[in-house]
C-alpha cells in the first residue's frame, strides 16, 4: 500500500515533477535558509551537465535542420518567423514606451558602491556574430555566432548533391544527444529543487520595497505579455489550453528556477516536436508535419540568438532609471532608445543598459539597481524570452501546417482584454505607488542616523581654541589630552548626525588613536583655514576631517602617511548630468564651471586632467575651476544654477548627493584620478610623526581602516564590520 501511495504523490510526468519541486524548493529555502548550502553540489551538477549537452545538440539540429530543407522553403521559413518575431518586439516595445508614463513623482538617491567604477565596454555586433575563430566562440559561449555559423553551414549544405552523406550521420549524432538530454532531464526536478531553495534563501523583501517602481513595471509587463502570448496562440491556432500547458510546463519551470533559458531549449524543442502534431489536430505519423517539426530546432535556436521578447521587455529599466532620478523620457526619446538598444541586446543586456544610460546622460550608478534586483529581474527576462520562443514556434508551425486561422471576435475580445488590463494595472499601480512613495525618501535619515563604531565616551568638544603649547609626542602624553581639530562640512569624515553629535570616519579614527596613546580626546570643529592657523600657533596637535594631500599643504605642514586612497568624482545637478555626458562625447563647446571645495587642490595639472577626461576623443573640454569655502554654497539655488558640478572624492560625493537628492554623483574619470587622505601635524617632532605613521600602518594592516570604510562609506552595519 505504501508504494501505491508514493506513486500517487510523485507525478509521473516530468513537467509536473518540475512544478512540484519548484514549490518544494521555495518552501525549503524560506523555512530552512541556513541549510540550503548542502544543496549547492546538486545544483552545480545539474547546471553543468545541462550546459554540456545544449550547444552540441543545437549545432547538430541547426545544420541538419537547415540542410534537410529544400531551397524554396527557406524563404517561407524566414518570412513566417521574421513577421512573428517583429510582432513580439513591437508588443514589448509598446509596453516599454507607455508603462513608465504611469509612474508617479519620486525623490531618490544612491549610496556609494564599488559598481560606480565598472567600465563594461559595449560589444561590437559585427564581432559578436562574426568572430575570427568559431572554436573561440564556442569556448566563450557566444551563442549568436555559433547559431549563425551553423545556419550558414546548413543552408550551404542544401545545395550539395552529397548532403545525404552528412545528414545521415548528423541524424545519428543528434539522436545520441537527444538521448543524453533525456538523461539530464531526469535530473531536472532535483536541480530545480536545489536552485529554487538557494534562491529563496537569499530572498530579501526589503529589496522589493526599495525598488517597487521597477517591480511594478516588470510585473505589469509580465502579466500583460504573458496573457498576450497565451491569447495569441489560442486565438490563432486550434491548440487547447491544456495541450499548451502540457508542452511548456517542464521547460518553463526549469527556466524560472535556473534563470537560464539556454538549458531549457532542448526540452522545449523535444516537447514541441512530440506534442504539436497531435495538439493541432494532426496525425503523429504525418510526414508533412514531421518535416515541419524538423524546422522547430533551427527556429527556436534562431529566436534565442536574436533579441528575445524578454530582452526587449527588460529595456523598461532605461525609462524607469530616468524616472528614478526625476528626468522622465518623452515618447520620441524612448522610441529612439529602443531602435538603438533592441539590436544590441544580443551582446548582453547589462552592456546595452550601460551604453543607453551614457547616451541619455543618466548616472551610471543606476546600474546598481540591476545588481540589487538581479535575482528576479533575470528571471523576468528569461521567462518572457521563453514565452516568446513558444509563440514563435507554435505560430510558425501552425502557419506551415495550414491550421492557423484568425478568429475575429475572440481576437478583438482578447485585444480589448489586454488593453483594458494594461490600463487598469497601470492606473492602479500609479495610485498605489503614489501613496506608498509619499514622503518615502529615507536615505538622508539613514545616513544621519549613523553613530560611532568605536567604544568609549564621546570626545569633549571645544568651542574656543586651546592656549598655545609644545607640540610633541611627549607633550601629548604629559598633558593627557590629544588636541585634535576637525574640518567642518566634511561628510562622511566628520559631520553632525541627527542627534547633533559629531561623528564620522575620522572621528572614529581619532578615538582609536587617543586610546592607543592612553590619553583623552578633545576636538575642536572649525573651518580648515582656522584650524591650519591654530595648528601653526601651537594650539592643536593635529587636524583631520578628510584632509587631502597637496604639494602646498606638504610645504606648510608636517603630513602623516596616507591612510585612505579615494577616487575623484563629480556631484552634478540632475538637470546637468546630460551636459557632462555630452562633454565627454565632445558635443559641448561652452566652458564647464566646476566648483572645488578644497582650494589647494587647484593646479594646472588637475585642470588639464579634467579637461582631458571630460572632453571627447579628439578635443579637450573647456574647464574652469572655482574654489568654494563650503559645499553648502554649491547646493544653494544660486550654486546649482552657476556650477556644472562639484569636484569631490566620490566616497564623499555619494553622501552629499544623498543629503541633496536633486543631485547625482557621476564618475567620468573612473579610477584614473585619485587623491589621498592624510592628517596634518603641528610642530616638527619626528617622534610624533614616526609614531603616527607606524600606528596608521598597523591600523591598515589589521583591517581597521577598512572597517571604517565599510561602515561610514559603504554603510554596512556595525555588526557586519566588526
Amino acid at each position: 500500500m505504501s508504494s501505491v501511495r508514493i506513486i500517487r504523490i510523485w507525478p509521473s510526468q516530468i513537467g509536473n515533477q518540475c512544478l512540484l519541486m519548484l514549490v518544494a524548493g521555495a518552501l525549503v529555502g524560506l523555512l530552512l535558509p541556513a541549510h540550503v548550502g548542502l544543496l549547492r553540489p546538486l545544483a552545480t551538477i545539474f547546471l553543468q551537465t545541462s550546459q554540456v549537452v545544449v550547444m552540441p545538440f543545437l549545432i547538430c539540429e541547426l545544420i541538419g535542420g537547415f540542410g534537410r530543407l529544400s531551397p524554396g522553403s527557406l524563404g517561407k521559413f524566414a518570412t513566417r518567423g521574421g513577421v512573428i518575431l517583429l510582432c513580439l518586439w513591437l508588443a514589448a516595445a509598446l509596453l516599454v514606451t507607455l508603462l513608465p508614463l504611469f509612474l508617479p513623482h519620486l525623490v531618490t538617491s544612491e549610496f556609494y558602491h564599488v559598481g560606480l567604477f565598472d567600465t563594461t565596454q559595449p560589444r561590437d555586433l559585427l564581432t559578436t556574430y562574426l568572430p575570427d575563430n568559431i572554436f573561440g566562440a564556442l569556448a566563450a559561449d557566444n551563442f549568436p555566432a555559433v547559431v549563425l555559423f551553423s545556419c550558414v553551414v546548413g543552408i550551404l549544405l542544401q545545395a550539395s548533391p552529397e548532403r545525404g552523406a552528412l545528414l545521415q550521420p548528423l541524424a545519428v549524432i543528434t539522436d545520441v544527444f537527444k538521448r543524453m538530454n533525456k538523461l539530464v532531464v531526469r535530473l531536472a526536478p532535483y536541480g530545480i529543487f536545489a536552485m529554487m531553495a538557494m534562491n529563496a534563501a537569499r530572498f530579501n523583501p526589503q529589496e522589493i520595497i526599495r525598488i517597487q517602481g521597477l517591480f511594478a513595471l516588470c510585473l505589469i509587463s509580465f502579466v500583460v505579455l504573458s496573457l498576450g502570448c497565451i491569447l495569441s496562440i489560442l486565438c490563432l491556432t486550434p491548440l487547447s489550453p491544456s495541450a499548451l500547458w502540457l508542452m511548456t510546463k517542464g521547460p518553463l519551470a526549469l527556466t524560472a528556477s535556473s534563470a537560464n533559458l539556454l538549458i531549457a531549449l532542448p526540452m522545449l524543442v523535444a516537447n514541441l516536436q512530440e506534442q504539436l502534431p497531435t495538439g493541432l489536430g494532426g496525425a503523429a505519423n504525418d510526414s508533412a508535419l514531421a518535416d515541419l517539426g524538423e524546422e522547430l530546432a533551427p527556429l527556436v535556436s534562431l529566436g534565442f540568438s536574436l533579441p528575445t521578447l524578454g530582452q526587449v521587455a527588460t529595456l523598461i529599466f532605461i525609462p524607469f532609471s530616468a524616472w528614478y532620478v526625476d528626468r522622465r523620457l518623452d515618447i520620441p526619446t524612448t522610441i529612439h532608445m529602443l531602435l538603438s538598444a533592441i539590436p544590441a541586446t544580443v551582446s548582453g543586456i547589462k552592456a546595452v543598459m550601460r551604453q543607453e544610460l551614457l547616451d541619455l546622460g543618466l548616472p551610471l550608478d543606476l546600474l546598481q539597481l540591476v545588481y540589487v534586483n538581479g535575482e528576479w529581474l533575470y528571471r523576468f527576462e528569461k521567462v518572457l524570452g521563453f514565452e516568446g520562443l513558444v509563440v514563435l514556434s507554435i505560430l510558425a508551425y501552425a502557419i506551415g501546417a495550414g491550421v492557423c486561422r484568425v478568429k475575429p471576435l475572440p481576437l478583438l475580445a482578447s485585444l480589448a482584454a489586454v488593453i483594458g488590463l494594461t490600463l487598469g494595472l497601470g492606473w492602479t499601480s500609479q495610485v498605489s505607488l503614489a501613496v506608498a512613495l509619499k514622503d518615502s525618501y529615507r536615505n538622508d535619515l539613514r545616513l544621519l542616523a549613523l553613530t560611532s563604531t568605536r567604544a568609549g565616551d564621546p570626545p569633549l568638544e571645544r568651542t574656543v581654541a586651546w592656549p598655545a603649547g609644545p607640540l610633541s609626542l611627549q607633550a601629548i602624553k604629559q598633558r593627557g589630552v590629544l588636541r585634535a581639530g576637525v574640518k567642518s562640512d566634511a561628510l562622511p569624515w566628520a559631520f553632525r548626525n541627527s542627534a547633533g553629535n559629531l561623528v564620522g570616519f575620522d572621528i572614529d579614527l581619532l578615538k582609536s588613536l587617543s586610546r592607543n596613546l592612553g590619553v583623552r580626546l578633545e576636538i575642536r570643529e572649525a573651518t580648515l583655514a582656522v584650524l591650519e592657523s591654530e595648528l601653526d600657533q601651537g594650539r592643536l596637535d593635529l587636524v583631520a576631517g578628510g584632509i587631502q594631500n597637496t604639494p602646498m599643504r606638504a610645504i606648510r605642514h608636517e603630513l602623516s602617511r596616507s591612510y585612505q586612497t579615494l577616487n575623484l568624482g563629480l556631484v552634478v545637478p540632475d538637470e546637468k548630468v546630460l551636459t557632462l555626458q555630452q562633454a565627454h562625447q565632445g558635443q559641448v563647446s561652452k566652458p564647464l564651471v566646476i566648483a572645488v571645495q578644497d582650494e589647494s587642490l587647484i593646479s594646472y595639472g588637475l585642470e588639464a586632467q579634467l579637461a582631458k577626461n571630460l572632453g571627447g576623443p579628439e578635443s579637450r573640454a573647456h574647464v574652469t575651476l572655482v574654489p568654494l569655502l563650503s559645499a553648502k554654497a554649491f547646493f544653494s539655488p544660486a550654486g546649482q544654477q552657476r556650477f556644472d558640478g562639484l569636484l569631490v572624492p566620490a566616497e564623499a560625493g555619494a553622501g552629499l548627493s544623498v543629503l541633496n537628492p536633486r543631485t547625482s554623483l557621476i564618475t567620468p574619470f573612473g579610477r584614473h584620478l585619485n587623491t589621498e587622505l592624510v592628517l596634518l601635524l603641528g610642530g616638527h617632532d619626528s617622534g610624533l610623526r614616526r609614531y603616527l605613521n607606524g600606528w596608521l600602518t598597523q591600523e591598515i594592516a589589521l583591517g581597521r581602516i577598512q572597517e571604517l570604510f565599510d561602515y561610514w562609506i559603504l554603510l554596512k552595519s556595525a555588526a557586519q564590520v566588526r
